[in-house]
């Protein structure tokens, strides 16, 4: 884990694997997307959950095992934030509809110990969405060749768990949220995220790559890690992508841990933590400054 003065670490390798070795209880919260299986390729590994199109075998497998371990290394009382969205079914395999990507995630949570208490929803623009995802069911086409067929966009869910027993480091930092924040953060779906507020996707991308990455949102994380924790508290992703979750993170006075499996994602997420240090710094030495309280 982290030491006292280490401001983050992101281990390279599978996350299931790695959380066993780590103590009970270790992490004040926890936020990130889990692989969506059968949507998205991330790496060759026979460990990445996305290379899974077995929704009801070999990824919900997967997918028991860490939120096991998951529910183990989170403080009592602490929340969970899991990012999800429902996952077409492949046609390619004659599937049609939906998977209930959102109520999987739900029940294994919950099954191994951790609390469900929320989600919200989180808008997503009909039209960039069908041309994104080609998908036939949001087209103009679909929708005047038969009706029967067509569906809106699908929205992101923002599942909130909390792990079981009383919160011994109540959240309640002066200033992290206001209650206008809270006036607009409270309604149940998200009507005001940009969908291109993210980090630059280009330093994660390998030569192999047959899908696109598709990191957090910075605004979405940010509302999440000053609703959920402390400044200082140690802030966990076991899927760390090119680092969004760490970034903002850092940025807000907290520590993170992470896990990432692919070489160029974790060597991405190292550079974004690295840029969120020192912006940190620089932010707090503008404050100080302008407090008119420097050394000077």
């Amino acid at each position: 884990m982290l030491k006292p003065d280490q401001k983050y670490h992101v281990h390279h390798g599978d996350c299931i694997a790695h959380m066993a070795t780590m103590p009970s209880a270790s992490v004040d919260m926890a936020v990130f997307s889990p692989p969506f299986p059968a949507l998205y390729a991330y790496t060759s590994s026979s460990a990445d959950i996305g290379n899974s199109e077995d929704l009801n075998g070999e990824a919900k497998i997967h997918l028991g095992f860490f939120y096991s371990q998951l529910a183990r290394i989170v403080k009592p009382g602490r929340v969970v934030m899991v990012h999800v969205m429902q996952i077409p079914r492949m046609k390619r395999s004659g599937g049609v509809g939906l998977f209930d990507f959102r109520g999987l995630n739900i029940k294994l949570a919950e099954r191994a110990g951790l609390v469900y208490e929320y989600d919200w929803a989180v808008r997503k623009n009909p039209q960039a969405q069908a041309i994104r995802t080609k998908s036939r069911e949001l087209q103009f086409v679909g929708l005047e060749a038969d009706r029967a067929k067509s569906r809106g966009s699908l929205p992101d869910y923002l599942l909130k768990f909390r792990a079981p027993g009383e919160n011994a480091a109540p959240i309640d930092s002066t200033g992290e949220v206001s209650r206008n924040d809270w006036i607009q953060w409270a309604e149940c779906c998200w009507m005001d995220i940009r969908e291109t507020d993210t980090l630059n996707v280009s330093d994660g991308r390998g030569k192999d790559d047959t899908k696109h990455i598709c990191p957090l949102q910075l605004g979405v994380i940010d509302r999440l890690v000053r609703l959920y924790s402390n400044p200082g508290d140690v802030v966990f992703s076991p899927f760390t992508g090119i680092g969004s979750e760490g970034y903002t993170a850092v940025r807000l006075g907290r520590r993170f841990y992470g896990c990432e499996l692919k070489d160029e994602y974790h060597a991405a997420a190292i550079k974004n933590l690295g840029r969120a240090e020192n912006l940190s710094k620089e932010e707090t030495a503008t404050m100080f400054d302008a407090s008119g309280e420097d050394a000077a």
